[in-house]
């Protein structure tokens, strides 16, 4: 799994609560403003069932829908469905163990028109659902989802009241356990839940003294004994939330005091030795590197000392034009400057690997022994292509750290261990958030709230630790420190112009020179305007300089385009697929 798709779905999961819900069937604009459900336990084992559910329309719509689970042998009976602020008709079809209920909504009574938007409508089913009560030997159980799970919106407010027949010996627990909170007034139980997100449900199990009932002819009966473990799935669910509600409690604290990881890690191993060097600026290159080395050397968000990025790609190509191993000339019949690059397969025995593998990544371009920039360019839309090149550049970058460079060499400049220990704790802090995240988002138990955003905070400093430069966990050696230091002065005197026009280079020929380390430092541009604005006497040398003619013919920036173009088609096929949604209780929505 790459860093992108890595960050793509520790997004996804933090924020999984709010994609939960789905679009509905034409776009309707609507909310669930309250929900009221009135059940009536009858002595015969019926539940007599009321509910109003309160719609505000920001849209217009045909209507809404109610899918009512049906279990076992349990049936409807008596359905009545009326509204409030709209004229109705409805259907009621029944399958996959289910009431489908389809209410249409309209504004007249020819009923000919749609509601308008801006519109608030009370939706009241009523109906009898037989053989939901459960006769046990022992006790009569309601076990009932008051609001269910297949909801497609959140719904604001919900209220249920229960009327039992009588209140005395009657147990209830409330599933999940934080979600009401309920009331006697008599033999009426008044349960009260605030905002209920689609996909949760709030649920009632009730044992009710069989004493209550009289020939409960639309009970089911069951010839076991039930309440011991009616209280004992109760008891262990509770247990479960109150061990899980205390093991997020120390995931969260632990958490929290692994932030500070990454501080120790700075203290420890990242800060840097003090050296006696103090210049304000560097006239000239402080060192004869190769331009994809000093490049490498320059770190950055994102990236490792040692690992040339993109600038450093692209100056080793511009190195390889100004040493003679690349030519450059303009396309023929081109409207435009297009720049033509060349290879001199002559001389290619005497590069090291790293830039013979450069010349690797470009001959896919070639035809008829050319490079075409813009060709290059307009293929790397393809995305067959762009991955191909994309990796390539990749591997290449990869191989030059742990291939071309040899680790003798690097730590001679850098300490890498701090950086090591920065990036192991990033990755470490994202896959915990992601679980932490996974197991918090949706849970009842009362500390998930805060787990969520302990999740966040997590995942964020994850991050931080992944793309912060090399140099805040790692450190430089002094003869490191004083070499990036030095060239930070020489891009400093590249990128300001008063100096260069102050101090300029002392002939034409050494600002190809500075055109590769420049952009190696990614600050070409500059120099480029620079090198046009001072005047030589020599001006005949720049229509004979391959480097100049690659700026002048447009090569410098079509290049740059060519690589962001491969690198971002090929990041653009890598998506994320969808989240899928589960099942259970019923649930509404509108159309």
């Amino acid at each position: 799994m790459n860093f992108k798709k890595g960050i793509a779905i520790f997004i996804v999961l933090i924020f999984i609560a709010s994609t939960m819900s789905a679009v509905s069937a034409d776009d309707v604009e609507y909310s669930l403003t309250n929900g009221l459900i009135d059940l009536i336990v009858e002595e015969n084992g019926l539940l007599h069932v009321h509910e109003t559910i309160s719609y505000h329309f920001d849209s217009t719509a045909n209507g809404v829908y109610r899918n009512i689970p049906l279990k076992d042998n349990q049936e409807i009976k008596n359905l009545k469905v009326s509204t409030k602020g709209a004229y109705c008709d409805y259907s009621v079809t029944y399958e996959d163990n289910k009431a489908k209920i389809k209410v249409y909504l309209y504004k007249d009574s020819e009923k000919t028109q749609k509601i308008s938007p801006n519109t608030n409508i009370d939706v009241n089913y009523e109906y009898d659902k037989t053989h939901v009560i459960k006769l046990y030997t022992d006790t009569g159980e309601l076990h009932y989802k008051l609001w269910g799970d297949e909801w497609e919106k959140d719904v604001k407010k919900v209220t249920a009241v229960i009327h039992f027949p009588d209140k005395k010996g009657v147990e209830y627990w409330l599933n999940p356990y934080t979600k009401g909170k309920g009331s006697w007034k008599n033999n009426t139980l008044t349960i009260k839940s605030d905002y209920i997100v689609s996909g949760d449900y709030l649920e009632i199990r009730a044992a009710i003294p069989l004493s209550e009932f009289k020939n409960p002819i639309y009970g089911q009966v069951i010839n076991s004994p039930g309440l011991a473990e009616m209280k004992k799935i109760q008891e262990d669910y509770e247990n479960s939330n109150k061990f899980a509600n205390f093991g997020f409690l120390v995931v969260d604290i632990l958490a929290i005091i692994s932030i500070i990881i990454p501080i120790l890690i700075y203290i420890k191993e990242g800060r840097e030795p003090k050296i006696p060097y103090n210049r304000i600026y560097e006239r000239e290159p402080p060192t004869k590197d190769m331009p994809a080395f000093v490049n490498a050397m320059q770190g950055g968000f994102g990236e490792s000392i040692g690992k040339p990025n993109n600038h450093g790609f692209q100056a080793t190509i511009m190195d390889l034009i100004n040493r003679g191993y690349i030519s450059i000339s303009k396309e023929e019949g081109a409207l435009k400057n297009n720049a033509i690059m060349e290879i001199n397969y002559d001389k290619i025995n005497e590069l090291k690997d790293f830039e013979r593998e450069i010349l690797t990544i470009l001959k896919p371009f070639e035809i008829n022994g050319k490079i075409s920039l813009d060709y290059m360019e307009s293929s790397l839309r393809s995305s067959n292509i762009a991955e191909d090149f994309s990796r390539s550049i990749e591997n290449w970058k990869t191989n030059f750290k742990h291939t071309y460079l040899p680790k003798t060499e690097l730590k001679k400049y850098f300490i890498e261990k701090g950086a090591t220990h920065m990036k192991t704790y990033g990755v470490i802090a994202i896959i915990s958030a992601i679980v932490l995240g996974y197991f918090s988002i949706g849970s009842i138990v009362e500390n998930a709230v805060m787990s969520v955003f302990v999740a966040i905070i997590l995942g964020i400093i994850g991050i931080i630790c992944l793309i912060i430069p090399s140099t805040v966990g790692g450190k430089w050696t002094e003869y490191g420190a004083e070499y990036n230091a030095k060239w930070k002065n020489f891009k400093k005197y590249l990128k300001d112009y008063s100096l260069i026009k102050e101090h300029p280079p002392e002939s034409i020929a050494i600002w190809n020179e500075y055109l590769v380390y420049a952009t190696a430092l990614g600050v070409a541009d500059e120099v480029y305007k620079a090198m046009k604005m001072i005047e030589y006497s020599d001006n005949d040398y720049y229509m004979t300089n391959n480097l100049f003619l690659f700026y002048y013919f447009g090569g410098h920036h079509t290049l740059h385009h060519a690589i962001t173009t491969g690198i971002s088609t090929a990041t653009a096929n890598n998506s994320i697929g969808g989240i899928g949604g589960g099942s259970g209780g019923g649930g509404g929505g509108a159309f």
